[in-house]
């Protein structure tokens, strides 16, 4: 029976789906480099969430002929270690699409609406409500928002994710541009440059890979290009916005405000800048992980496993060139 590790435990229809079909599957006892190459030595595949997977843990896999990765990202495993021992590394796209696009309109409202601020003022003024009407107290602390309808939502990376957000974008009357010099036959206006974009946006989210080009795509000079009154969403990776330069612009006024849910590193330092930055949520990478997202993922994951079992090219492979190994 092959193994099956799990760098963390995936939904229970992913682990089921596996068993149905004659695997064992293992939890890894931690994430950790120890950990993780005690359980995948004699692991046939293993499947990773976001934590890394460095080379020194691929190399221990002893009998290891796949990587299936829970998730669309694969910045967190080492593919060129992967491809040098002939092991592929499969993905699951589109899965979590809806949900991370969903994710980016809540917290867009909820800083267009200042709904947190909100929330803090009733909880921290209550005694001054008395003799008071509600509409009263939000104007006297300035607590009436803004509309979606009408405000230009810039997204970066107009892949599965992207397009996705720019239809619950388009159904709040919102005006929808983008970037992404990959896309094709794109339905919304892709700009050519970001520079261009970063003046006109009202919003920006940013729904791309971590990859060398993009790596702190946004700094302080990207940061002041932007409205005052702009809001920033980074449902991607950290490292595709300087959390210290992020962090700043938010204390002084340069931007109106964030929601961040990728941090770099993961988990983030108790000084994350971002924690006590102003008007700022921060979320603990939900994004993309609702219950049904996560049963689509495990399923996806899972069922890549499968396929390259049975000889078959999983569905989204990121080092196709290895092939399937013929004694499977």
């Amino acid at each position: 029976m092959k193994k099956v590790l799990l760098s963390e435990k995936i939904d229970d229809a992913g682990i089921q789906l596996l068993m149905d079909n004659s695997f064992s599957v293992s939890i890894a006892s931690g994430t950790d480099v120890a950990s993780m190459k005690d359980g995948i030595k004699d692991a046939y595949a293993v499947i990773m969430r976001s934590s890394e997977l460095p080379a020194e843990v691929i190399n221990a896999g002893q009998q290891l002929k796949i990587i299936s990765r829970n998730g669309t990202g694969i910045n967190n495993v080492d593919v060129d270690a992967a491809t040098k021992k002939n092991i592929l590394v499969a993905k699951v796209n589109g899965a979590n699409a809806f949900s991370v696009a969903e994710y980016v309109i809540t917290t867009m409202l909820m800083l267009s609406r200042k709904l947190m601020r909100t929330d803090q003022l009733l909880h921290e003024k209550k005694e001054e409500l008395s003799g008071m009407s509600l509409p009263g107290f939000s104007t006297k602390y300035q607590l009436n928002g803004n509309e979606l309808a009408d405000k230009t939502l810039a997204i970066l990376g107009y892949g599965k994710i992207g397009q996705q957000l720019a239809k619950l974008a388009q159904a709040f009357d919102m005006n929808v541009i983008g970037y992404d010099p990959y896309a094709k036959n794109a339905d919304i206006k892709l700009y050519d440059k970001l520079t261009d974009i970063y003046p006109i946006a009202d919003f920006i989210s940013i729904n791309m890979p971590l990859t060398p080009e993009t790596k702190d795509t946004i700094t302080a000079k990207e940061l002041k290009m932007m409205k005052n009154s702009a809001f920033l969403i980074n449902s991607a990776r950290g490292g595709i916005v300087n959390e210290a330069d992020l962090a700043d612009a938010l204390n002084n006024g340069i931007i109106a405000g964030a929601a961040i849910d990728s941090f770099n590193p993961e988990p983030p330092s108790p000084n994350n800048p971002l924690f006590t930055s102003k008007n700022t949520i921060v979320t603990s990478h939900v994004a993309g992980t609702t219950k049904e997202a996560n049963r689509r993922l495990g399923l996806g994951a899972a069922q890549a496993i499968i396929d390259y079992a049975n000889g078959k090219m999983p569905q989204f492979p990121v080092n196709p060139e290895v092939g399937i190994s013929k004694e499977d």
